[in-house]
């Protein structure tokens, strides 16, 4: 079961959020379940936040009592490993990308969002953290025991090297190093 958190300080639109998500089929996220928990206050979400885990928050930007960036930055103090999503109408340029480099979100959703692209998105968030999730337990699995995706990617790493590894910085943007013999320099 997948544990989601929903905080909008509309409650219309929580429903339209928990009735999007509901309608995720199983058969995309692992034949899981949802379970969604909606907050009209992000302090509320944060006081549950240290009883429960999540798999997944999505949060509003613009709220009266705290944004989305404050409360994920503080949700990410609990809970650090959970993807992070900000869905608003809010489309100031700089406000996106600080939330984007404060709390290392996973997705920013533009209100009106459309209900396919949603499913869509959270499906493969949550596919993802499964997956990351599987990884770290194969990785401490006995040799035989590992998957062939496990396998895969160590034939990638020796075809290309780093090719399965993202350096990030202290901000979490990523890193590129680039050969003095590289088209960029030339």
């Amino acid at each position: 079961m997948y544990r989601v958190m929903l905080v909008d300080d509309e409650q219309n639109i929580l429903n339209a959020l928990r009735r999007c998500l509901a309608l995720i089929d199983a058969t995309q996220i692992d034949g899981d379940a949802l379970e969604i928990e909606a907050f009209s206050s992000p302090e509320a979400a944060l006081e549950r936040s240290e009883e429960r885990d999540f798999d997944l928050v999505l949060s509003d930007y613009r709220m009266p009592t705290m944004n989305g960036v404050e409360f994920l930055t503080r949700f990410m103090k609990v809970q650090p490993d959970v993807p992070r999503v900000i869905v608003s109408a809010y489309a100031d340029r700089d406000a996106i990308i600080a939330a984007i480099n404060e709390t290392s979100l996973s997705r920013y959703i533009q209100k009106p969002w459309d209900d396919d692209e949603l499913r869509s998105s959270v499906a493969s968030i949550l596919g993802n953290r499964a997956r990351s999730k599987n990884a770290g337990a194969s990785a401490r699995a006995p040799a035989g025991l590992r998957s062939d995706s496990d396998a895969h990617l160590r034939s990638l790493e020796q075809e290309c090297p780093g090719i399965t590894h993202v350096e990030r910085d202290e901000d979490g943007g990523i890193l590129i190093e680039l050969d003095e013999d590289d088209e960029l320099f030339k």
